[in-house]
């Protein structure tokens, strides 16, 4: 829209925008830009110029990226990059000079322990760069930089393009346990999203990887691949995008519908039942869920220890809770 001429901003153009739904920020941004935009809102809205008062809708401070810092014989700050061993000492590469290791702080030019992230996204690849970052640590904590952090990231990118090609492979059969993953999984990385939980997420990723590996090669699997494909689009989109198009899918898998689970399959399939006698944990007994109560009871009683207990007599009086409990009163 054009900018009106006797006014710095559309009013209509700038509530269309506003509020912002989320605001990401270190913690510094809460006394600079989060202050000042929130002051300016509130001002104009004071004078009439504007709608509502806060220009954010949340606000999340993420943590800051740390790494080990180095010293010079002489007090200069020194590059991780300068400081090499020799004799199992620690020296400044340029004068044979010792260095000594300081305290691991936030990445910053003052103390030059940041590291340039090119090498390792020219060795490594952007994706596994950024799994690494999400999958470390909860993302409102600190992140130590961590060369085998993104090595063990690059390895699941190379995992995951190899269970790739998995969806072109379905024999007949089904795999209701691997469908029942793929839509918790499914379920749990939308939450963790939501959320900004990304590490937790990252594990979701892993489980399922995990499961894919283990299962036969049924359309259940080849769904469980293209789900997992989707899900990690968002924090892997170079790879996922690859494998899509390897797939023979149409279109970006950044414009593909996300996956929506099936509330029946997020259900467990079996229950676990704690069995007492005479009010005394005795064994736990894991069945199927649905059982009817008589089914339940046989199970019961046909556990060898349960048996010892009631010496061939029959309980006086036996207490189910559905997918819970059993008693047994002798």
């Amino acid at each position: 829209a054009s900018q009106p001429a006797d006014r710095p901003f559309d009013r209509a153009e700038a509530e269309s925008w506003l509020p912002v739904a989320q605001y990401i920020g270190g913690i510094e941004h809460a006394i600079l830009h989060l202050l000042y935009a929130r002051f300016f809102t509130r001002a104009l809205q004071r004078i009439g110029r504007i709608g509502l008062a806060e220009p954010f809708g949340g606000l999340f401070t993420q943590g800051m990226v740390t790494h080990e810092t180095w010293r010079a014989a002489d007090g200069r700050w020194l590059e991780p990059e300068a400081v090499a061993l020799r004799d199992g000492v620690a020296v400044e590469t340029a004068t044979g000079q010792p260095a000594a290791r300081g305290r691991v702080e936030k990445m910053s030019k003052s103390k030059k322990n940041v590291v340039d992230p090119v090498p390792f996204i020219d060795r490594y690849g952007a994706d596994a760069l950024r799994w690494f970052m999400l999958s470390d640590s909860p993302p409102e904590r600190d992140l130590a930089w961590s060369i085998a952090g993104i090595e063990g990231a690059a390895r699941f990118v190379q995992r995951l393009w190899r269970l790739a090609p998995l969806a072109r492979d379905v024999a007949p059969g089904a795999d209701l346990e691997l469908r029942r993953a793929t839509h918790r999984t499914i379920d749990g990385i939308t939450r963790d999203i939501d959320r900004l939980q990304f590490n937790k997420a990252v594990a979701r990723a892993h489980e399922l990887a995990n499961a894919i590996e283990k299962a036969g090669p049924t359309a259940d699997r080849a769904e469980a691949v293209r789900t997992l494909l989707l899900l990690v689009a968002p924090m892997m989109p170079h790879l996922a995008e690859e494998a899509w198009a390897m797939l023979g899918e149409e279109g970006l898998v950044a414009t593909a519908p996300w996956p929506v689970a099936d509330p029946v399959l997020l259900e467990d399939s079996h229950v676990t039942y704690a069995v007492q006698v005479n009010g005394k944990l005795r064994e736990t007994l894991d069945l199927p869920r649905g059982l009817d109560r008589a089914a339940v009871e046989a199970q019961a009683l046909a556990l060898p220890r349960v048996a010892r207990l009631l010496d061939g007599r029959a309980p006086r009086k036996v207490i189910v809770v559905p997918d819970r409990l059993v008693n047994l009163v002798a």
